[in-house]
């Protein structure tokens, strides 16, 4: 699944700390600032340039770096599920809706990390079976028979729920074609699967 980038979310605490720590550092390089101008006096005051200018240097570096370190800090945003179960009932007859609908838990995210679900999951009912050609061969053909986009729903803390209905057209040669569902990351269709789910046809009523 496609992953991002986000800024850090921190606390007021965590602020707070971050803000004190700053104003020592920079506290500390206006000092070594005054004792550089305090050493130009001349006479034995020329002593707080060996105060001033490493206490300068030091401290000015480090609150740039500072700086510039909290605004780049970033964590990556992994979008993904486990625990993955799909009801789909004890099978599907052609013409008729069939329900679907996935459950499945979101990982907890390691440090510096933030775990998300798909906003939507796309669906697809597959047919697969064998056509003969003219010249006696045969081939195995898989066509998408129906498509849906399943909105994500937050059923409670780390599950998510996504359902939609699906619906075949008759066709030549059902009887013997098999039948599943794909579901994919609705923003990325080209990549692999999330879930494959076998379906048993139903006789018609």
């Amino acid at each position: 699944m496609p992953q991002a980038t986000e800024r850090m979310q921190r606390t007021a605490a965590d602020r707070i700390a971050w803000l004190v720590a700053l104003a020592v550092l920079v506290f500390m390089a206006v000092f070594g600032f005054q004792a550089m101008r305090w050493s130009l006096a001349g006479g034995w005051q020329w002593l707080w340039m060996l105060v001033g200018l490493p206490f300068f240097g030091v401290f000015s570096v480090l609150s740039v770096l500072a700086v510039v370190t909290r605004l780049r800090e970033r964590r990556r945003v992994r979008v993904t599920l486990e625990n993955m179960s799909l009801e789909r009932g004890e099978g599907f007859r052609v013409s008729e809706p069939l329900e679907l609908r996935l459950r499945a838990t979101v990982p907890v995210a390691p440090e510096g990390e933030r775990t998300a679900a798909p906003e939507h999951i796309a669906m697809r009912l597959v047919r697969r079976f064998m056509l003969d050609a003219a010249d006696g061969t045969r081939s195995l053909v898989e066509e998408c028979c129906d498509e849906a986009i399943a909105p994500r729903e937050d059923a409670r803390a780390g599950r998510v729920v996504y359902a939609c209905e699906l619906r075949a057209k008759p066709a030549n040669g059902d009887e013997a074609a098999q039948w599943s569902v794909e579901l994919r990351e609705a923003a990325d269709g080209a990549s692999e699967p999330l879930l494959v789910a076998a379906l048993r046809r139903l006789p018609p009523r």
